[in-house]
């Protein structure tokens, strides 16, 4: 059975990120366009460049500049929300006359959690399924965290961890407080070290994060520069993870004894994941058409993308969600 998906903002995550030079899938269309018995059905942009460019490469999909121009009688299987954050929630209640079975949303899910909880509730009324594409949950980077920091011989108690980003804090710092929180479970508080003197809706922001097992995290935001920044490190009883390049390389040290009586040191550093964030969008678009067709919960559900927004809101605020 085909299914037939659509997808509303056709900007560079929606489309025109395109394939990488390996064949991995960099835009949500191309993802799609990579599954069996999938079709593209349908692309919602206001950019005319932007259609033109979606309907060459899908020439059988209805390309439409607004929303309100998408005939009513449309059904579609999944919808992709690829458009501009403040714009996320318009798309999702529109996709929802489209009774879709999933709803794939970008990240951030919305620009606050009341707007995400509305989101959350109209979904859940019509039995949608609602995924949030942090899209590091279907990378082997997560895989790689996940299986040292579950171990009893691998990281040990959580200690620390301090984590460098740039961009807004919605926009990329929530990709690594999702992260922590795929990793460690919910935050007990969270506060801003220092806020960005940058006038904007989404700034760079410092914040500390902090959970009821004594783990502190620190999320520091690089500013000035137009390099992609996501790098850090994750320390605990018994060694030290650090990833790099946005998590395509991770590495990890061993504490041993050391040559000074009494201290620890970290041994050599061995590259555990080379290739962190291969497959990152297909894995999102694979898992969003295997729900639309049997069922099941996801990766990142919009609760989680909802529960990351929360952190953002207690860090300004600076205040505790669990006492």
């Amino acid at each position: 059975m085909k299914l037939c998906v659509g997808i509303i903002g056709l900007g560079k995550i929606g489309h025109r990120f395109g394939i990488s030079p390996q064949g991995d899938p960099l835009s949500h269309s191309e993802g799609y366009a990579q599954i069996p018995n999938v079709t593209v059905a349908l692309g919602v942009d206001p950019d005319p460049e932007a259609c033109r460019d979606f309907q060459q490469r899908f020439s059988e999909a209805q390309v439409y500049s607004s929303l309100k121009d998408v005939p009513d009688e449309l059904h579609l299987d999944v919808v992709s929300i690829c458009s501009l954050t403040h714009l996320h929630a318009q798309g999702v209640m529109a996709a929802l006359a489209w009774h879709p079975r999933v709803i794939l949303c970008e990240k951030p899910l919305a620009v606050n959690v009341a707007e995400a909880e509305i989101m959350l509730s109209a979904c859940s009324k019509q039995g949608c399924i609602l995924i949030t594409n942090y899209s590091r949950r279907w990378t082997p980077m997560l895989q790689a965290l996940k299986h040292l920091t579950n171990q009893d011989d691998g990281l040990g108690t959580p200690i620390g961890a301090c984590l460098r980003y740039n961009g807004g804090l919605l926009h990329n710092g929530t990709h690594w407080i999702d992260m922590l929180l795929a990793l460690f479970g919910s935050v007990a508080c969270a506060y801003c070290l220092e806020k960005s003197s940058v006038t904007q809706d989404d700034a760079a922001e410092s914040i500390a994060l902090s959970w009821n097992n004594g783990l502190t995290a620190y999320l520091i935001a690089v500013r000035g520069t137009g390099c992609s920044i996501g790098e850090g490190e994750i320390w605990g009883t018994g060694g030290m993870l650090r990833y790099s390049a946005g998590g395509q390389q991770i590495t990890w040290q061993t504490v041993q004894p050391s040559q000074w009586s009494g201290f620890q040191e970290l041994g050599q550093a061995k590259t555990i994941c080379e290739v962190g964030l291969k497959g990152h969008i297909l894995g999102a678009v694979t898992e969003a058409v295997q729900l639309a067709q049997i069922g099941g919960q996801p990766s990142c559900s919009g609760a989680d993308g909802m529960l990351a927004l929360q952190v953002v809101e207690m860090a300004r605020n600076n205040k505790c969600l669990i006492k």
